[in-house]
């Protein structure tokens, strides 16, 4: 018997979840275009409301007589606020107005170095207004410039000009920095701010004539300078709030600089030391290539009374434990005519010396030459061992370059002092109290941590005294006191402190650049005394022991490769420092 056949038409499970999920995706994306279509049309409209805006508002400010033509509180004064707000369309618009007078090059152009031929930089009026809306979360604006231009001759309209020069710490010309200038004595406050230009200049044309003009200057990053009013606390500041005359034209010039770091630590001791080659025989080399040493001195190899044209030498690497810090390296060679030098600071492993790369130590790869080479900024913990590579050269195989002697410098032990209260102060005075006693921009104070650390962060450029508690006395600053802190470079400064004592002499041995020398030594005598020390990695020594208060000390310093320096009618009365300078 044959049943009839039965055929079923339609979707299964699994077909109806695919189109259902086909279908949630496209409507998906349509729903995104959607969205993203209504966003740019209400964004469109928000632009086209916000230049009917502008347009409206830069008519009336055209429409206004010349002399109203300027911002509430600004320069050139007037009657438009600088800020304001409206809302159209349910949209919340802000407006911000800049006026400015603009000195047109046809008539020559007012800067540090040219003046405006008729003397008048004010030509015309330029106004940018800027209108900003926030919609969906997005903040958008639009900006419109015009021109407006007197019927008749250019005028500063009864007033002047205030021109505002700006120099950073090099006493360059700095563009970009901000210029504040505020008056509060006119008949309408005055409180408006530009950038400087390319020549470090901000002109403000059409300023009232009026006194009491005061400026604040600063950039991100950078100090502040700026004038000061008299006050109870400074009745007599140096640089006081100035006039401007009508037609004239007052110049007022700022200092600023990039603000940075001073770390300070104190110690209770440090220990420095020196691994010094004095060539008085071949132990101290461990590769050469037509080098030898001879008489005490690294020279080229002699035959038959020739020179070779070049050679090398590596000495062997000094490594110290413990290891703080690395400090200097110092070199004493004769380059006669015709003859050269120089050494590179590198790593010796399994006989291979590898040169530390300039990246690490700027100018390592082709080699120093000068007798004083710093590596303070090596680490020790990359690099806990040091060699130095000598290159000798001739053209003039009658005569060899010969290093005398080499050393490197470093610190092994430092024992931190916690606890210590320390005070810094500025020598920038911005004024006199009623005793005439000057008063300092820049003061700081605090106290180092359990570490014998302590930091004062954006700081001014400047130089700075430090004091520390009068029970205490430092027997080493490196670098030397006064601080000087330079813009946009982070000071550290390391003090070793002891107890105070009632006569001392402590000395720094620099070069005629003023970098410390290290392992000078100096000798302090007199009748029936002499005391004797070399510099540390800082180029100081201190003394105390046996010192008494007399004025006919003399002070001798020495180092190979430089003139002996000796001093003579030292005066040691209290606590005394010392700078030596030695020449090579």
């Amino acid at each position: 018997m044959k049943y009839p056949r039965t055929t079923r038409s339609g979707f299964s499970f699994i077909e109806a979840l695919i189109v259902a999920a086909v279908g949630v995706t496209i409507f998906a994306g349509l729903f995104g275009t959607f969205r993203y279509t209504f966003e740019l049309l209400a964004h469109a409209k928000a632009k086209t409301t916000a230049v009917t805006i502008a347009n409206q508002r830069m008519e009336y400010f055209r429409s206004l007589p010349y002399s109203q033509v300027g911002t509430i509180a600004g320069i050139p004064p007037g009657t438009i606020p600088q800020n304001s707000t409206s809302t159209l369309n349910k949209i919340q618009f802000s407006e911000r107005v800049l006026v400015e007078y603009v000195d047109d090059p046809a008539d020559g152009l007012l800067t540090a170095t040219t003046t405006d031929s008729n003397g008048i930089p004010a030509d015309y009026k330029r106004v940018k207004i800027e209108i900003g809306w926030t919609l969906k979360g997005q903040r958008k604006s639009i900006v419109l410039t015009s021109n407006i231009v007197p019927r008749s001759i250019e005028t500063t309209d009864g007033g002047g000009t205030i021109r505002v020069n700006v120099l950073d710490a090099d006493s360059t010309p700095l563009p970009g920095a901000s210029v504040r200038v505020i008056n509060n004595t006119t008949t309408t406050t005055i409180d408006v701010a530009k950038n400087t230009d390319s020549t470090g200049t901000a002109l403000f044309s059409g300023a009232p004539a009026a006194s009491n003009y005061e400026v604040i200057v600063t950039a991100p990053g950078y100090s502040t300078d700026r004038t000061y009013q008299a006050t109870v606390a400074n009745p007599n500041p140096t640089t006081a709030p100035f006039s401007l005359l009508e037609a004239d034209i007052s110049t007022v010039t700022f200092q600023i600089g990039e603000l940075s770091d001073i770390n300070i630590t104190t110690y209770s001791s440090i220990t420095d030391t020196e691994r010094k080659e004095e060539f008085f025989g071949s132990t101290g080399v461990v590769s050469s290539t037509g080098t030898a040493v001879a008489s005490g001195v690294l020279r080229l190899i002699q035959t038959g009374g020739v020179y070779g044209t070049s050679g090398q030498a590596t000495l062997l690497a000094v490594a110290p434990t413990p290891l703080i810090a690395w400090g200097a390296i110092t070199v004493d060679a004769t380059v006669p005519s015709g003859t050269s030098y120089n050494v590179q600071v590198g790593t010796v492993s399994s006989s291979t010396f590898t040169v530390i790369p300039d990246a690490v130590l700027p100018g390592n790869s082709s080699g120093f030459t000068q007798k004083l080479i710093d590596i303070s900024s090596l680490n020790p913990a990359t690099y806990p061992s040091l060699s130095l590579r000598f290159r000798l050269n001739t053209t003039n195989t009658a005569n060899s370059p010969t290093i005398n002697e080499a050393a490197i410098y470093y610190r092994e032990a430092a024992v931190p002092r916690a606890g210590v209260a320390l005070s810094l102060r500025g020598n920038k005075v911005i004024g006199s109290d009623s005793s005439s006693a000057p008063i300092y921009k820049t003061t700081l104070s605090g106290t180092t941590s359990a570490s014998g650390a302590l930091s004062f962060s954006n700081v001014e450029f400047d130089t700075f005294e430090v004091t520390v508690p009068g029970s205490l006395l430092v027997s080493v600053a490196c670098p030397n006191i006064p601080l000087i802190h330079q813009a946009g470079i982070n000071s550290s400064v390391a003090l070793v402190l002891r107890g105070s004592v009632a006569y001392s002499l402590l000395t720094t041995v620099v070069t005629q650049t003023g970098r410390p020398i290290p392992g000078a030594t100096v000798t302090l005598s007199r009748s029936g005394f002499t005391q004797t020390v070399n510099t540390n990695i800082c180029g100081q020594t201190f003394m105390n022991s046996g010192v008494l208060p007399e004025s006919d000390y003399e002070v001798t310093v020495s180092k190979p490769g430089y003139a002996t320096q000796t001093i003579t009618a030292v005066s040691v009365l209290d606590n005394r420092d010392l700078i030596v300078t030695l020449t090579e």
